[in-house]
């Protein structure tokens, strides 16, 4: 089921592993020390988790689980970007808000880099069938090249 932007992604979605995978029952999971506290579906809860586990003053590790990469995931599957497309359908508040920015000018040259960006993709992939995602980084977010 797609929503209004195109997305099959819904925060509703529970996890589903790849054969072979031996994560736990949730998108992420916290470990604070030597154990596993707890698993988690989806940010919202991954941040209201870690809200409540700072005064521990213990070592937290946040992990996800790739093996629910590709499952049900959309294009962006991290909390340091966003997906293109979907943020193009956002009123300016709500994508100002989303990306970080602060300057309506900031937000016009967002806005107008991603368009193109998007409107190219989507010429590609009606000519070749290949649709490539395109993610945007959060400003301010530290996003690692992983290649």
């Amino acid at each position: 089921m797609l929503d209004p932007y195109g997305r099959d992604t819904h925060l509703s979605v529970t996890a589903a592993h790849a054969p072979g995978c031996v994560f736990g029952d949730g998108w992420y999971r916290i470990v604070v020390g030597d154990e596993v506290l707890r698993f988690v579906q989806d940010e919202a809860e991954l941040r209201q988790a870690l809200l409540l586990l700072l005064g521990l003053g213990k070592h937290i590790v946040v992990q996800h689980d790739a093996c629910l990469d590709g499952l049900h995931r959309g294009d962006a599957s991290t909390p340091d970007v966003v997906d293109a497309e979907w943020w193009l359908g956002l009123s300016q508040a709500e994508g100002m808000a989303e990306l970080g920015l602060t300057d309506a000018a900031e937000y016009a040259r967002a806005y107008r880099a991603i368009e193109n960006a998007v409107a190219v993709r989507n010429n590609r992939a009606s000519q070749t069938g290949v649709r490539a995602p395109i993610v945007v980084k959060r400003k301010g977010a530290f996003v690692r090249d992983v290649a």
